[in-house]
Order: structure tokens, then sequence, then C-alpha cells
């Protein structure tokens, strides 16, 4: 599994990484579980990023939302 895309985005995953590994598994395992095959974590400095697993490669995607600030009904305020 190669970790690819954004430097900016890689290096906070890999921050994220080193202090809170067991949420890298579950992130990792919210990605390929999802039918988007993505999920989406929040950086030490509060900036947004989503994970986007490649099943034909097995390569981690790292890029900034599609969406930056969630919406709806649902949404936080």
């Amino acid at each position: 599994m190669h970790v690819v895309g954004d430097p900016d985005g890689v290096a906070a995953l890999k921050a994220m990484a080193a202090e809170h590994r067991e949420y890298l598994k579950f992130l990792i395992s919210e990605a390929q579980s999802s039918t988007t095959h993505s999920a989406i974590f929040k950086a030490a400095d509060e900036s947004r990023w989503e994970v986007k697993w490649h099943p034909e490669s097995g390569d981690l995607e790292v890029r900034r939302p599609r969406d930056p600030k969630p919406s709806g009904p649902l949404a936080p305020p």
C-alpha cells in the first residue's frame, strides 16, 4: 500500500499516524468498506483531508475533500 496525493495531506496523515495509530487503522478500514472508498479526517491544524482507497492498486490517496465544509441538517453548526 502506497500513500500518494497532496504532499501536505500525506504529511498530515503521517503526523496523525505517529500519534494515533489506531485511528489510522480505523480510517483505512472505513475507506475500504465505504461505498465511495473514502473517509475524511481532520489534521492537527484543523484542516480537513479525504483519504481515498483505490482497490485496483491498493493505494491510499490523500486530497482535499470536494466539499470542504459539511452542510445539511446533520452538519455541525
